[in-house]
């Protein structure tokens, strides 16, 4: 099992254990694009999706509740 394999599994199972970065990073292996936007929001569009996904980020990490939303989508749009 690769490292973006167990990363992704992690994710999917316990998302509020890892870090914005990693959240990142599996976002963008899904085929999400990062946009910028204000201040300490990013921004996340993917082609299949109507709307954005919006995470703030404060001290390097997001709320648990925005790692859940991630999740979320990902699974429930089966990306």
């Amino acid at each position: 099992m690769t490292k973006k394999e167990k990363l992704l599994e992690k994710f999917m199972n316990t998302p509020s254990s890892l870090q914005y970065s990693d959240i990142e990073k599996i976002l963008l292996s899904k085929g999400f694009e990062k946009i910028p936007a204000k201040g300490s929001h990013q921004k996340f569009k993917h082609p299949s999706l109507t709307s954005d996904l919006i995470i703030p980020i404060h001290n390097g990490d997001c709320k648990e509740f925005y790692k859940k939303l991630a999740m979320k989508i990902v699974k429930e749009n089966k990306l």
